[in-house]
């Protein structure tokens, strides 16, 4: 499974940095609330933590209400897309962050692929932060200074090893893990078949790649569907939410359990 050296890297760089900051605003993915803490949250206990529901426009509305509502017990929370205006992170962070000697110091963390640098880029009005679809872009942290309030972008971590297959499986979906590293085919039809469920597909993963690889023209020689590169692509559109809104994570009581 896909675990670069940078996460564990980052993971240590991240806990020397801790003394620096007094909040921590954790980037979920709002398809998967569940399925984007698997890192090791207990390195940020004794700081104040905040939840953003990211790529909120890409998710069920319904469910973005009720993680909400469930997140909301224990800690300050928002959804929010890249669609919405800035001044909603903005007031989040005044709102819920702790000022220390006039400064506002907040580390920005999550899985790979929620949009972390996206956010911060938003929130400075620069592009200050390097972004993109593909997991893994930002590598090392640094700091964005924005005037009385400071953000520390840190790449994406996730637990070195990742044991459950639904929570692997709905990774892949979201695109914070690459389709390309993953060489366990169950973890691959599972994946679709979280999807499929969502769609009420009925076709057989190997049918829906054929159809699909049909569909854009993802041949071979001998005009037979390259299926690699089909497989590849689909996953990437689910991550990009090219299929329509939906949620992964459904179970919100499982919040407390995690």
């Amino acid at each position: 499974m896909w675990y670069p050296g940078h996460i564990s890297k980052a993971k240590r760089k991240i806990k020397e940095y801790l003394k620096a900051v007094d909040t921590i605003m954790i980037i979920l993915d709002a398809r998967a609330p569940l399925a984007t803490t698997a890192f090791e949250e207990n390195i940020f206990s004794n700081k104040d933590v905040l939840f953003v529901l990211n790529k909120a426009d890409l998710s069920d509305e319904t469910y973005n209400n009720l993680w909400v509502k469930e997140i909301s017990k224990t800690n300050p929370v928002i959804t929010f897309s890249k669609k919405e205006s800035v001044e909603k992170i903005k007031k989040f962070i005044k709102t819920y962050s702790k000022e220390k000697l006039k400064e506002t110091r907040i580390l920005i963390a999550g899985v790979p692929n929620v949009g972390k640098s996206s956010i911060i880029n938003k929130v400075s009005g620069k592009k200050l932060a390097k972004t993109g679809m593909a997991p893994g872009i930002t590598r090392g942290l640094q700091w964005i200074n924005l005037g009385k309030v400071k953000l520390l972008d840190t790449p994406g971590i996730l637990y070195s090893k990742l044991f459950n297959k639904d929570v692997t499986a709905k990774l892949l979906l979201i695109g914070s893990i690459p389709v390309e590293s993953v060489d366990k085919y169950d973890i691959i039809t599972r994946a679709y078949e979280i999807f499929s469920n969502e769609l009420n597909i009925k076709e057989t993963f190997e049918e829906f790649i054929e159809n699909f690889g049909k569909k854009r023209g993802y041949l071979a020689k001998g005009g037979l569907v390259d299926f690699e590169r089909a497989k590849n692509n689909f996953f990437k559109a689910v991550a990009e939410g090219k299929f329509g809104r939906m949620t992964f994570d459904k179970e919100v009581q499982l919040w407390m359990q995690r």
